[in-house]
């Protein structure tokens, strides 16, 4: 038997809540894997002009969902990087 997912609620206003990853444009290589991986549409490509693939940027940092962590892994080059989960955990309470 499969329990359903919880449902989530945050406890404040999202603009308020500064979870959001940044990206290291050093070691951002600009595979575009964290625009691939997340839904909500958080990356994007940064406006710059040059040779070869742009590098990557967070265009829309309150789409993050809070306590997600899908991106970070997933980035080859180790360019992401996201707050501590544990400062942040208040802000996102379990509803039944």
């Amino acid at each position: 038997m499969t329990t359903p997912r919880q449902k989530k609620r945050l406890t404040a206003p999202r603009e308020e809540i500064a979870w959001f990853p940044v990206i290291d444009p050093e070691l951002c290589n600009g595979c575009g894997e964290c625009m691939d991986i997340c839904r909500p549409g958080v990356f994007g490509p940064a406006l710059e002009v040059g040779a070869g693939r742009p590098k990557m940027t967070v265009m829309n940092p309150f789409n993050c969902v809070v306590l997600c962590t899908r991106c970070e892994p997933r980035c080859p080059s180790g360019a992401i990087t996201l707050p501590a989960a544990a400062d942040f955990e208040h802000f996102v309470e379990l509803i039944h």
